[in-house]
């Protein structure tokens, strides 16, 4: 992921993808995860209102497994033309969460 924190390329809609988060930047050296959560929202203004409309757009999302320093989690689906933003959630072996956001554009790829 580059550093605009947004997936590249675009997701084309209706594939399966793994998507991951790598929380090796900010998780401490010599601290491991224990689990990871994510929830999906629509990137707009009001996000607030439309949580619950974006994570019917895909399934997996409720499935996120731990690799490494890494949260993991196969996805299908988004809808042509929406922007989405993927919270991922890290808990560590010291009992700290690390919130941390991925954008990611549902289009047709090249």
């Amino acid at each position: 992921m580059p550093l605009s924190r947004r997936y590249t390329p675009e997701h084309p809609p209706g594939e399966s993808c793994m998507f991951g988060f790598d929380f090796s930047a900010v998780v401490p050296p010599g601290v491991g995860l224990t689990k990871g959560t994510m929830f999906i929202q629509y990137n707009v203004a009001d996000a607030e209102s439309t949580a619950d409309q974006a994570e019917a757009d895909w399934t997996g999302w409720d499935a996120v497994t731990v690799r490494g320093r890494a949260l993991y989690a196969m996805l299908t689906g988004g809808v042509l033309g929406s922007d989405y933003q993927f919270h991922w959630v890290a808990y560590d072996t010291q009992g700290n969460i690390w919130p941390r956001t991925g954008l990611i554009l549902c289009g047709y790829t090249s």
